[in-house]
């Protein structure tokens, strides 16, 4: 006799309800994969909930520092993308003596980027800047003054991005004088096809995007999107990222020390050098003094004896990430383009301060790489700017006459009724 359970059969579910379960259960799936990234980056890297970038598009340079960015480590923007927590109102306050730290990102204070080596300083907060450290000594130097000391940096800028900054925003702010910290994005490429308006990182991403439509701009354009929006696919990128720092770089052909250099110094005054020259002279003519730095670099550190055992480590990856005969390259090119530029600057109105070798004994850790400072570096780097423009302030005629004009301006408006009539004779 047939059993009648064994006649029986399942039947099939209909494509459509397969299709939906499916959707569903990958739908909830990626809720939690986003959820968890979600309280991962709160829990490793700052995130306060809104901002997964610390920069933001801007028509004009490509970037800007995200305004009212947080990193709960200790990173804020203020409104208008400068690193500072305070607003600053365009219109200074009376017997305020306004400086502006403009750069790249040794001047915005970025943390470490080799944080296979080391972490330790993966994020430096903003009471441990340049612009900090200085606000501070020279406060201290100037105590019947109110000194502000604003850090308008963009981490990857140019130098023809801070020609375009000054024209956008800085100036507007009626600055006393302008810190312009530069020495690395583009003042070494030897390359004679080289061109800044069109070779930077974030330009080329901008031309992926918006130039020919193809299927790879497409897929980058979407992909650059959930970077932006997606926590899970932020965290993720940032891991693959890391991952690949890991693995060495194939085999390069040396630098040729001789041709290169002869390369650098063509491609140098055609870019940078026109660009220094050109916002020197536009900020010196808009009766602000402009102070031209040339940072800090590790790669010239070979033989302080006061390197830390990170620092060798740091600078022997440093050494070993670029093309052979990088450091011969470097040791050469550096003292040519200090000498260049401090001939250029003082030509257009400028101050030149030479900070590439300024730690000489110095104890404790200075690099986090192969630019950017830990705050002993920041705070010493700040000493030294303090010190050689602290006469200039004080011979700064034209600053005291601003506040003493803001002043008398202030007190010229308390006089006015407040319905802002005028009283007739």
């Amino acid at each position: 006799m047939t059993n009648p359970t064994e006649s029986r059969s399942t039947p099939a579910l209909p494509a459509w309800k397969v299709l939906l379960f499916t959707s569903v259960l990958l739908g909830v799936f990626a809720v939690i994969l986003e959820v968890s990234a979600h309280f991962y980056l709160k829990a490793t890297r700052g995130y306060d909930g809104e901002h997964l970038l610390q920069y933001a598009f801007d028509p004009y340079k490509n970037i800007v520092p995200t305004p009212n960015f947080v990193d709960t480590r200790g990173i804020q923007h203020n409104s208008m993308g400068f690193r500072r927590s305070a607003e600053i109102s365009r219109e200074k306050a009376p017997g305020t003596y306004r400086v502006f730290l403009m750069g790249a990102s040794t001047a915005y204070g970025l943390g470490g980027l080799w944080t296979h080596i080391q972490d330790e300083f993966a994020v430096i907060p903003n009471d441990q800047t340049i612009d900090a450290y200085l606000e501070k000594s020279l406060q201290a130097r100037f105590p019947d003054r109110k000194i502000e000391v604003i850090n308008a940096a963009i981490t990857s800028t140019w130098t023809h991005h801070n020609l375009i900054y000054l024209n956008q925003q800085v100036l507007s702010y009626d600055p006393d004088m302008i810190l312009f910290l530069d020495g690395f994005n583009d003042f070494y490429w030897f390359d004679p096809s080289h061109n800044q308006f069109a070779s930077y990182a974030y330009g080329e991403q901008s031309a992926r995007i918006m130039g020919e439509p193809t299927f790879g701009a497409l897929v980058f354009q979407n992909f650059w999107w959930l970077y932006r929006k997606s926590a899970f696919v932020h965290v993720m990128t940032r891991e693959a990222r890391k991952l690949g720092g890991l693995f060495s770089r194939p085999t390069r052909s040396p630098i040729d020390v001789d041709k290169d250099l002869a390369n650098l110094q063509s491609v140098f005054a055609r870019g940078p050098m026109t660009m220094i020259g050109r916002y020197v002279r536009m900020t010196s003519d808009a009766g602000v003094i402009p102070v031209e730095i040339h940072q800090p670099l590790l790669i010239m550190e070979r033989g302080r004896k006061s390197l830390t055992g990170i620092e060798q480590q740091l600078f022997e990856y440093n050494v070993n990430s670029y093309r052979p005969n990088y450091e011969a390259m470097m040791q050469r090119a550096v003292p040519w383009v200090n000498d260049t530029l401090a001939k250029v600057v003082t030509r257009a109105g400028g101050h030149y301060i030479d900070a590439t070798r300024i730690y000489g004994e110095s104890q404790g850790q200075i690099f986090t790489d192969y630019c950017h400072l830990t705050p002993k570096g920041n705070e010493l780097l700040a000493a030294y700017i303090e010190q050689r423009i602290t006469p200039l302030i004080a011979a700064d005629t034209i600053g005291a006459n601003r506040a003493v004009t803001a002043s008398a301006t202030t007190s010229a408006r308390a006089s006015v009724p407040a319905s802002g009539a005028v009283r007739q004779r």
